[in-house]
């Protein structure tokens, strides 16, 4: 039986935790903090498959930490950005195009209904592991193409004996 994928979800208003604990009770395993010294100590303590990142106050808050969350240990979680309503933005969001350096794997605004923010959350984790993936099958590959000079080799270096 596989384990139940692990969510981070980060934000200092209750909106959003609220509607991921509807959106993932039945199938995953959630943890939530409301700041990002607890968001660094738990992303590194419990390496968490998926981080969804709400908005932190104060303003840059959210992106210091995604920040902070592409490097070491977290490098490779993804990040789901969830910000604040578009009417907020200016005073609370963060330019969308300041993810792309961060690890950030996906971006949404709140509100966000539970069956959206679920397909976006699976769709990211679906991602992570298909390059995951890809990896290992290049790899597996990889040792394969190397078998096959190697016995190239024996045969090419008997061939020139006879």
């Amino acid at each position: 039986m596989q384990r139940p994928s692990r969510i981070l979800l980060v934000d200092c208003e209750n909106s959003l935790a609220e509607t991921a604990r509807i959106a993932f009770a039945a199938d995953f395993r959630l943890a939530y903090v409301m700041n990002e010294e607890e968001a660094l100590k738990k992303a590194r303590k419990e390496a968490p498959d998926i981080i969804i990142l709400g908005y932190l106050e104060p303003r840059g808050a959210s992106r210091q930490l995604a920040s902070h969350l592409a490097v070491g240990a977290t490098a490779h979680v993804p990040v789901l950005v969830v910000d604040v309503r578009p009417d907020e933005y200016p005073h609370k969001g963060w330019r969308w195009s300041d993810g792309f350096s961060q690890n950030v794997k996906g971006y949404a605004w709140q509100p966000i209904r539970g069956e959206e923010l679920r397909k976006m959350v699976e769709g990211v984790l679906q991602r992570a592991k298909a390059g995951t993936m890809n990896l290992e099958n290049v790899a597996e590959q990889t040792e394969e193409m190397v078998k096959r000079i190697e016995q190239l080799k024996k045969l090419l270096g008997s061939g020139s004996q006879s």
